[in-house]
């Protein structure tokens, strides 16, 4: 026997079969989808890496709230190493009536260390190149900050003490920390103007930075140097500060999309199984009457698995292709959210692409071939089959687990993994013990039916296995489909709603105690309904439970915090936008030294309920008992602390006021006379952060659209193969029915009652399978609280019952078309 000229023939001849041609779809819609999103986080992930240098403008760097000792940078020019000190703090620009809160960087002659500072010397943006820092007296403003103020190049604005003349248009900043969000329109500035004109005085909430670039070797032997010299109001900048800043940026998104790809490869492995699975029986006796011709068995099977891998070169070549035009389209659709110069798509992810199509075959599609190792040549004449051999299940384990790591390894995602894949296999398993113990329930209460309802039940209590299969693969089929079309829509609008209108888009900073009535009568004739100026300190963490603190990054060293700065406040009642997690918040009136700990912060430090933490407020040393657990919701742009203490145990602590609030669009000129007023205040306007919040929820629902149609596509054709699983032994059946007297209208309604009784339990334990996967992944890895959509989840099973009814119908029509002498010799 030629195994592959019988191959090929056969493929030849087969090729439209319904189960050929689904094995192709489920391998070109997994391989796509698997290589779109890859090679997305692959180009991110490679240009977070080109660029993370010029991100933080160094290769190395100090920072704090004081500015770095002269000593650090001479030590680095000793080393060859060149330095840069760059200041950036908030300030409210002035010309005219007209006023704008900008972030103030001062910059020395020595910037930019790494990448290009782009400056356009004209209104028109022409005459745009590469430029040095501004000269002294001069400022370089961003479009929107000349946009606010109504000023031109060579107009000059109020800045401090003096005025600075705009020399230039600020169109890139090298070192602009890959910050998806900009809290306000940057003005870089001379350094030495900074101090002349007097912005650095007490109050000023500046961060100042020392950054040094030059041979990485030289680079590494001065951090080694650098790092004891370092306490705990200094910090270092490395380069894996700013991948991980950039890859926060990313991360929601790159979840959703990865959610979507999981769910893609998923029901593309099960639409393979059932499909192989039919492919295999309706070749059962194909091999029987090869075993009585006397071809071997080996051959045989090579030649079955030969068909398979014919198809799958072409089908994993085609889902490459669809895959890198979705991803261009990705690219497009997630917009300014992923950094503007992805470099070329590397061979990586399109190998994992194809490496996803070949697991989905061989595992997903071998097992059944294997089964067929055990049929007989007897099997022409008794219809003899041998069981689903114990070696076909290895194979499917090792399949899973085999997807699962190249998934990951593709998405980047463990968890997420685990949590979609674990819940959907407890859903089959669940559907396999729930299926067999109702057929073996319906067994014993099958004699006392009648009519349809008789026969329908009759044929799935006959085919027990089969109808088994088709329970597992219609329940994860509706499940994945209302995970996609049900909660990730859900997701994606909590993740929206979290940003009512009335969100706050301003802040108020620097506000002086004796300032605050003053401050909240104007907030009031503003419009504010309830302003609510909140106390804002910055202390000396000293100890945790006598020790001094430490943290420790996953996979790094722990650092030694002792005598660092950190930000409190004090309330009496429960802060807004905040969930009790642990212990119990202090009742109004208590003057025990209590303190409240969000619950990322405790972590950080390793901080639980009891512990002790000792500060420094202003000149004295205080201990506070951590009595209750936080979970600060930050998306909300409300005033909020890692760390709030009792009130009536912080005494007279020195402290500012902080508060936000919410203006109409266009009310910020009103706060003009405010700045004059009260000129240590500083107003924050945050609503361009907000719109682009908005805009990147649009972008990430756009991108994720696009892969859901890949899942969507997956799940539709899992439904197929499923219903279509027992095509073949219904048309059998039929025949023998027909020719023993039926009626068609008895075996429409056995149909109708065979798939809709599959239908029905399948929607039930899909929906409830939805709602508890989508509920574990909104709080679990999206950090989101979705409540299940009953109505929408319910109809979606509804709708899923309807398809099953819906095929069934169709199917029996094609099998009455069919006379029953022909069912029965194709049978």
């Amino acid at each position: 026997m030629n195994v592959l000229r019988h191959a090929t023939r056969s493929l030849r001849r087969e090729f439209f079969a319904g189960d050929l041609l689904t094995v192709v779809a489920a391998l070109v819609l997994g391989v796509a989808a698997m290589t779109a999103v890859g090679t997305l986080v692959d180009r991110v992930n490679l240009a977070l890496a080109s660029s993370a240098a010029e991100v933080i403008g160094g290769d190395l760097g100090v920072r704090g709230r004081e500015d770095p000792p002269e000593h650090f940078a001479e030590e680095a020019r000793r080393r060859g190493l060149r330095s840069a000190r760059i200041v950036a703090f908030p300030s409210v620009l002035f010309h005219g009536e007209a006023s704008q809160m900008a972030t103030v960087k001062g910059v020395d002659d020595g910037y930019p260390l790494r990448g290009e500072l782009r400056v356009a010397r004209d209104a028109t943006g022409l005459d745009a190149g590469p430029a040095g820092a501004p000269a002294r007296g001069e400022a370089y403003a961003d479009p929107r900050l000349l946009d606010a103020l109504g000023v031109r190049i060579g107009d000059d604005v109020e800045f401090g003490s003096g005025q600075l003349r705009i020399a230039g248009v600020l169109l890139a900043e090298p070192d602009a920390s890959g910050e998806l969000l900009q809290m306000a329109p940057p003005l870089l500035v001379h350094r030495e103007d900074v101090d002349r004109h007097g912005l650095l005085g007490p109050g000023s909430r500046a961060s100042f930075r020392l950054m040094f670039a030059g041979d990485a070797d030289r680079i590494a032997g001065f951090g080694d140097w650098l790092r004891p010299q370092l306490d705990g109001a200094t910090r270092l900048v490395t380069l894996e500060d700013a991948r991980r800043g950039l890859r926060d940026s990313f991360d929601r998104a790159g979840r959703f999309l990865a959610l979507s790809a999981l769910l893609a490869v998923l029901l593309a492995g099960v639409a393979t199984a059932l499909a192989a699975n039919r492919f295999a029986l309706r070749r059962i006796d194909t091999v029987a009457v090869l075993r009585c011709l006397g071809a071997r068995q080996r051959d045989i099977l090579s030649a079955l698995a030969l068909q398979l891998l014919l198809l799958a070169i072409p089908a994993c070549v085609l889902g490459i292709g669809v895959g890198m035009l979705a991803q261009l389209a990705l690219v497009e659709a997630l917009g300014g959210l992923i950094p503007g110069r992805l470099p070329l798509p590397q061979a990586t992810p399109v190998l994992s692409g194809a490496g996803i199509g070949l697991l989905l075959l061989l595992g997903f599609g071998l097992p059944p071939l294997l089964r067929l190792r055990g049929v007989p040549p007897m099997r022409v004449l008794n219809r003899s089959f041998a069981a689903l051999p114990p070696v076909s299940l290895l194979a499917y384990v090792a399949a899973l687990g085999a997807t699962l790591a190249l998934a990951v390894y593709v998405t980047g995602d463990l968890r997420l993994a685990l949590w979609v894949l674990g819940g959907l296999a407890v859903l089959a398993l669940l559907a396999a013990i729930v299926g067999a113990s109702l057929l073996w329930l319906l067994r014993r209460v099958q004699g006392r039916l009648r009519g349809p309802w008789k026969l329908g039940l009759a044929a799935l209590t006959r085919r027990r296995g089969l109808a088994v299969v088709q329970l597992v693969g219609l329940s994860l089929s509706l499940c994945a489909l209302l995970l996609l079309a049900v909660i990730g829509p859900g997701l994606l609008g909590q993740w929206r709603d979290r940003l009512p209108p009335d969100t706050p888009n301003h802040f108020l900073l620097n506000v002086q105690r004796d300032q605050a009535d003053a401050v909240t009568a104007a907030l009031r004739g503003l419009g504010v309904a309830d302003p609510d100026l909140q106390p804002f300190a910055t202390g000396r963490l000293l100890a945790i439970n006598g020790q001094a603190p430490k943290q420790a990054q996953a996979g790094d060293e722990a650092e030694d915090d002792s005598n660092r700065p950190v930000n409190f406040s004090w309330r009496s009642t429960f802060p807004p936008a905040n969930a009790l997690v642990a212990g119990r918040f202090w009742e109004p009136g208590s003057v025990e030294a209590e303190a409240s700990v969000e619950e990322g912060w405790a972590r950080r430090y390793g901080v639980g309920l009891g512990d002790t933490l000792t500060l420094r407020l202003g000149e004295e040393e205080r201990s506070f008992t951590v009595t209750s657990l936080r979970k600060a919701d930050w998306d909300s742009f409300r005033v909020n602390f890692f760390l709030l203490l009792n009130p009536g145990a912080v005494g007279d602590a020195p402290h500012g006021l902080i508060s936000s609030f919410h203006l109409p669009s266009g009310g910020t000129s009103a706060l003009a006379p405010l700045s004059r007023q009260f000129p240590n205040v500083s107003v924050l306007e945050i609503e361009a952060i907000l719109q682009r919040v908005r805009e990147v929820i649009e972008r990430v629902s756009q991108a994720v659209q696009l892969v859901m149609g890949f899942s969507l596509a997956a799940g539709v054709l899992v439904l197929l193969a499923a219903l279509q699983a027992t095509a073949a032994e219904r048309r059998y059946d039929s025949a023998v029915l027909r020719t023993l007297g039926a009626r068609h209208g008895q075996l429409r309604g056995a149909v109708l009652v065979e798939f809709g009784a599959l239908g029905l339990l399948a929607a039930l334990l899909a929906v409830g399978a939805a709602a508890v996967i989508g509920t574990l992944l909104s709080r679990q890895l999206f950090e989101l609280a979705l409540s299940p959509p009953w109505p929408a989840l319910l109809s979606g099973g509804a709708l899923g019952v309807a398809l099953s009814l819906l095929a069934g119908w169709t199917g029996t029509r094609r099998i009455l078309r069919t006379p029953p002498a022909l069912a029965l010799r194709q049978g």
